[in-house]
């Protein structure tokens, strides 16, 4: 583990440097205008629909912070119970930097999902927390068919330290100042991206180019994120960055040298274009509840309160947890499909260990033994599966 760790630092400091960017290798095809026509799937046209129709929701606040460099509007949205709240923690989301990474913005679009629908566990969600989210940074960009600069030609994610600062990076440096000089600033910042790679991972800052707890705490996020989704998101060791300093040009540069450990700031990567792309949803799961684990807030609800997207089924937490030698699982089917549910059992590391159950299974109430005594001590996940959908549960065995 030791050897695997160092060759990814050597790796990543590689990629850190002023040639490499984060979201990976951009295809020859994509460096220039490209896809013009089809706004890459989803142009401002189609925000500003989607606009309308969540600013239907009595939780969502909409405004212009300011204007692109071609004059659109930046539009924020603020998603709470209590938006005027000078105590509740902020959450600040912004996607479609790189217009050509769309993917990024389908994860987003599922978060708002989430935060907005009638679940029990979205309305803890908005009375304890005030969501705000840029669903499109980068509207010329995305309407000019660039794959990833602005209509001045230039790359906004890595503007942070040009002067004078190009206009998108201007209003969303000054939207962030804003936020942090009121009493309750935001706690955690994410920057929505996707990459070539076909992986799914947070791009983690070293303690040598951070402070060694700021990168606990980092460790400490992206761990419980991936834990609600252990066999999408990568393991924070995936893509090690800032081993040899800090860099001044990118948002989490400023985060860091301005609030240090006081903000969780991080870029996420999707899939960009991979056969493996989607589970849009279960990605928005487990960054939302992730997320709440980190600030704090515990739900007190019942499991099945936790299907936040469109429910199909239900893994409810094994019992006893933590077991000695075995433990039961128990899980719902909401539908009538034909699709194979499976129930895998994987080890902290990913490794799968064992496959429970694999066929089509009718709509109903199930249960299972699961026998751990062959197996050392230790953290496990259950994952269930039916068809593209996944939802995990960790267990821990106790000999």
């Amino acid at each position: 583990m030791i050897k695997y760790f160092f060759i990814l630092s050597i790796a990543a400091q590689f990629i850190v440097g002023q040639t490499y960017s984060k979201c990976g290798i951009i295809p020859e095809t994509e460096n220039s205008v490209l896809r013009n026509t089809y706004n890459w799937g989803y142009g401002y046209n189609d925000l500003l629909n989607d606009l309308n129709i969540w600013n239907e929701s009595p939780f969502v606040t909409i405004d212009s912070i300011g204007a692109s460099v071609q004059n659109r509007a930046l539009w924020e949205m603020t998603i709470s119970g209590e938006p005027e709240s000078t105590t509740l923690p902020r959450i600040y989301i912004h996607t479609r930097t790189h217009p050509g990474e769309e993917e990024s913005f389908w994860v987003v679009d599922e978060i708002i999902n989430i935060l907005l629908s009638d679940a029990p566990y979205a309305d803890f969600i908005r009375n304890n927390t005030i969501f705000h989210i840029i669903p499109m940074y980068n509207p010329d960009g995305v309407e000019l068919g660039y794959a990833r600069e602005n209509a001045h030609g230039v790359d906004i994610e890595s503007g942070w330290d040009d002067n004078p600062l190009e206009p998108e990076v201007a209003v969303l440096k000054n939207r962030f100042i804003e936020l942090m000089d009121t009493p309750n600033p935001i706690k955690v910042a994410l920057n929505m991206h996707s990459a070539y790679a076909c992986y799914r991972y947070f791009v983690y800052h070293d303690s040598y180019g951070t402070s060694p707890l700021y990168a606990q705490l980092e460790q400490n996020y992206i761990t419980g994120v991936r834990d609600y989704f252990l066999n999408g998101i990568e393991p924070w060791t995936h893509y090690v960055s800032w081993t040899n300093g800090t860099p001044d040009q990118y948002p989490e540069s400023w985060w860091w040298m301005t609030h240090g450990e006081n903000v969780m700031a991080l870029t996420y990567e999707d899939m960009n274009a991979c056969d493996d792309t989607g589970l849009y949803d279960s990605t928005a799961n487990a960054i939302v509840r992730g997320t709440m684990d980190y600030l704090g807030l515990e739900y007190s609800g019942t499991d099945s309160d936790y299907i936040i997207s469109p429910a199909r089924f239900v893994l409810e937490q094994n019992y006893p947890n933590p077991f000695n030698s075995s433990t039961t699982i128990r899980f719902s089917i909401l539908m009538n499909n034909q699709l194979t549910t499976s129930i895998h059992i994987y080890s902290a590391t990913g490794q799968l260990i064992e496959t429970v159950l694999n066929q089509p299974l009718p709509s109903g109430d199930y249960e299972l033994s699961w026998d751990g005594s062959s197996h050392v001590s230790g953290v496990y996940f259950i994952q269930l599966k039916i068809g593209d959908k996944t939802q995990s549960r960790k267990m821990v065995y106790l000999k």
